[in-house]
């Protein structure tokens, strides 16, 4: 049972991915806590719902242009598997006003789990857009990007995609060191939702739609 269940995790991994963490840098020296909850959203009981998934993260500012994160994906915590992450975020452009923004987000996933100790690892790449209102203020869009490096997939079948990609939009607001957010996703549209361990919501039976509240202080 313990193993099927670690099994059934690590093909759910791929969908539980979590709202992009920083939009644009925090200021050098700048630190930041936040966490968020939701996930894709699932067929339960007739009623369509996003899975509860939750994670923690912590932030800092390195250069104005420059922020380090790493998070903890707690639900996975609960199940047995440790699933961590680690990444930048980096502007690389925005306009003379500051209104536009385009950053990346590269990052690592990793995770554990605590039976067989099977260990994977899946690099990973958020690019947006942004728009900003006030400095608190602002709306994305943008497309992130898991890549697979390993050739088996549970009960040793052969991996037959190494990439795997999720449109995103978003909103931030707050005021003073308050930030919320909410974001919506389509996980995995190059990805066949069926059969899988949950009836995920696509389009068409591709990937599952997702919504994911972030909140986030800074200090």
């Amino acid at each position: 049972m313990k193993r099927n269940l670690s099994l059934i995790l690590a093909v759910t991994l791929l969908f539980s991915c979590s709202p992009v963490r920083l939009i644009k840098p925090l200021e050098k020296g700048q630190k930041a806590i936040g966490g968020n909850f939701g996930g894709p959203i699932i067929d339960f009981a007739g009623a369509p719902i996003p899975i509860p998934y939750t994670a923690a993260f912590y932030a800092k500012g390195i250069t104005q242009k420059t922020s380090l994160y790493g998070g903890l994906h707690l639900t996975s915590l609960a199940f047995g598997v440790l699933q961590a992450e680690v990444g930048t975020c980096n502007q690389l452009w925005s306009n003379q006003s500051k209104t536009l923004g385009f950053s990346v987000s590269p990052a690592l996933q990793l995770a554990l789990d605590r039976w067989d100790w099977n260990f994977r690892f899946w690099p990973q790449l958020d690019c947006q857009l942004y728009k900003t209102f006030t400095n608190q203020s602002f709306v994305y869009a943008g497309i992130g990007n898991w890549f697979e490096p390993t050739r088996m997939r549970p009960h040793n079948e052969t991996q037959e995609k190494f990439w795997f990609m999720h449109p995103q939009l978003g909103y931030r607001w707050g005021k003073h060191k308050w930030n919320y957010g909410i974001e919506s996703k389509w996980v995995g549209p190059n990805l066949p939702n069926k059969p899988n361990v949950a009836d995920y919501k696509g389009i068409n039976g591709m990937g599952a739609l997702g919504v994911y509240f972030s909140i986030m202080k800074r200090f």
